[in-house]
């Protein structure tokens, strides 16, 4: 009989013989994106996968407690019998009776989320995947789960935007102090928010420097707090495939995590491929999937219409997949981005707000110069390279009413802007958390009469037409999507 030993961190697996490791490794293990392409994997030295189940001599076989359940799974359709020790090496810290403001009502699919993040099975395996949609209230949420459970919680972000709104609302929710942990700051409460490339850095290790890799020290700070918080939220858990990411949250010895996202597509073949199995091994499965469709049926959502214009200039039809390529065929393609210039000013001459979304640059620039060029001067661009206070700013300014137009590089998720109602993707994609993550208009509003998603239908080149086709398909996937082709 195979004996599971379950740790906050691990579950150890004592008495499997090789045939039984074997069957595990096949579900606690995903094959590499491009291993085909490697030395190693050609020589049949490395058999192209990433293994989560390891063995050491003085620990031997153990894999992340999040697949627990996958695990269980494998052994009963094996018929393989097993035994759970539940030895957590550390219980929670006596409970802390936060207050609630009484202004907050949380919505019954947010209470529906709190019941299934503290449900006996969920507090059973410590672990738990909250799939809710964009623009649902996921930190709204999480205060729920905090309140309910009164855990020391660490709440663990992926930019300072978001650091900034998930301290300002949880502590609205719970009327108590957040601590920050980020953009220079490190001060720590009950509840504190922490950007998750700062846990990184202070992890410490080798990390790349101005281009060179240099080996860090670990921050005092990051080893103390690593025992201090029992619960773990990560926001935009999608993000752990990141190799730093998660082992930053895999060192956090806290009884329980919940990871938040609207995009966990855990059986996705392609995300399987980019190591979506960490979002499993650090914050387990899916406890309840709540519907984009759902949530617009019940008007918490405002009903999108998406409209993709076709591009079919320049001709790139005998180019093959290059950089080159990619910018010719979309970031720097003339045709395109005076085109989507020219959708900024028809909506923004109607009154509307308008968000343009990239990941470049040099596409930002260009569709502000050829803004400029038609004597607009209602837009302004926002990007990484922009200090926070300058970006609350504009976007102060343009929830105001001074702008009614932004082209940035840092909308792409998790960016609370009630007012916008009328989004581009300008730089196109396949990738399918990406396409979901663009739509930041859907939240009702005073005032606000329309969501409209613009998109392209990029027919330049066969890679970008099956890309297209891709988003489009995401589209048709939502049954409350209104979806107009133009030609």
């Amino acid at each position: 009989m195979i004996t599971l030993k379950l740790d906050n961190r691990y579950v150890r697996i004592v008495g499997a013989t090789r045939s039984e490791i074997r069957k595990l490794e096949r579900i606690t293990s995903y094959r590499v994106a491009g291993a085909y392409y490697s030395p190693a994997f050609r020589s049949k030295r490395w058999d192209g996968r990433e293994h989560l189940l390891r063995f050491s001599r003085r620990k031997g076989y153990r894999a992340p407690v999040g697949l627990l359940e996958d695990i269980l799974v494998e052994l009963r359709s094996q018929g393989i019998k097993y035994q759970i020790e539940a030895k957590r090496k550390r219980k929670p810290t006596n409970k802390i009776d936060f207050a609630w403001n009484s202004e907050i009502e949380l919505r019954p699919y947010q209470n529906e989320a709190v019941e299934a993040a503290t449900g006996r099975h969920a507090l059973l395996l410590g672990r738990g995947i909250l799939k809710m949609p964009i623009r649902s209230g996921k930190t709204k949420t999480a205060a729920g789960i905090i309140h309910k459970m009164g855990l020391r919680t660490l709440f663990v972000v992926n930019n300072q935007l978001l650091l900034y709104q998930s301290q300002e609302a949880l502590a609205d929710a719970l009327l108590t102090d957040v601590g920050i942990i980020g953009d220079s700051e490190w001060i720590e409460h009950d509840v504190t928010v922490a950007t998750a490339q700062t846990l990184c850095r202070a992890r410490g290790g080798t990390q790349e420097v101005d281009g060179k890799k240099k080996k860090i020290p670990r921050d005092p700070r990051y080893k103390a707090m690593l025992k201090r918080y029992d619960l773990i939220f990560f926001d935009e858990c999608h993000h752990l495939t990141g190799d730093s990411w998660h082992a930053a949250l895999m060192d956090f010895d806290a009884p329980y995590k919940i990871g938040l996202s609207a995009t966990a597509y855990l059986d996705n073949a392609s995300e399987s491929e980019r190591g979506v199995i960490w979002l499993k091994a650090c914050c387990g499965n899916v406890l309840i999937d709540i519907e984009t469709s759902r949530l617009i049926k019940e008007g918490y959502l405002v009903r999108p219409l998406v409209k993709l214009y076709p591009i079919t200039k320049p001709d790139l039809t005998d180019h093959r997949w290059s950089t080159e390529l990619h910018n010719a065929a979309i970031y720097e393609n003339k045709h395109r981005n005076k085109k989507i210039a020219r959708l900024v000013r028809k909506y923004v001459e109607k009154g509307v707000k308008v968000l343009v979304v990239t990941n470049r640059l040099n596409q930002v620039a260009e569709i502000i110069e050829t803004l400029d060029d038609v004597s607009f001067g209602v837009a302004a661009s926002i990007t990484g390279r922009d200090p926070m206070p300058l970006r609350r700013e504009l976007i102060e300014e343009y929830t105001k009413g001074g702008l009614m137009a932004l082209v940035g590089t840092v909308f792409g998720e998790g960016v609370d802007i009630p007012e916008i109602e009328c989004v581009i993707n300008a730089e196109g994609g396949k990738d399918i958390k990406a396409t979901v993550q663009k739509m930041r208009n859907l939240t009702p509003h005073e005032g606000k009469k329309r969501a409209v998603f613009i998109d392209f239908m990029d027919f330049t080149n066969s890679y970008f037409a099956k890309h297209s086709a891709e988003r489009l398909a995401v589209y048709r996937s939502e049954s409350e999507f209104r979806i107009k082709l133009l030609k």
